[in-house]
């Protein structure tokens, strides 16, 4: 049978240490978040050893309806010049229409209501 433990553990990675990347706030304060203004970059990690991504997540705070579509994910490997995952962060976690609705299936979930 297909669901949730069939895809966590499609990576069956035997031995492994866990890392994790957060926005944390280092002077202890309760701003955790990065603001990120309209046309700014930001890397959000950098993983410089072999390994498998296997949660994001995030909160976005824009007024904006279409943020899903405004708001560009890039991902690099190896050292590429060019991005393996280029897409409005509404497409990549599947809403390519763009509207923030809840929805939850195997590999995706979001809640934004």
């Amino acid at each position: 049978m297909i669901g949730q433990t069939s895809l966590a553990s499609l990576p069956s990675l035997r031995a492994y240490d866990s890392r994790r990347i957060s926005s944390w706030n280092t002077s202890g304060e309760n701003s955790d978040f990065w603001r990120i203004e309209a046309g700014e970059k930001r890397v959000i990690g950098e993983i410089d050893e072999p390994g498998c991504i296997k949660h994001l997540w995030m909160t976005l705070g824009l007024p904006a309806e279409d943020y899903c579509r405004r708001i560009v994910l890039r991902m690099y490997w190896d050292g590429s010049a060019e991005p393996s995952v280029e897409c409005p962060i509404g497409d990549f976690f599947g809403l390519g229409h763009g509207m923030r609705k809840d929805f939850i299936t195997a590999p995706l979930q979001m809640s934004p209501q």
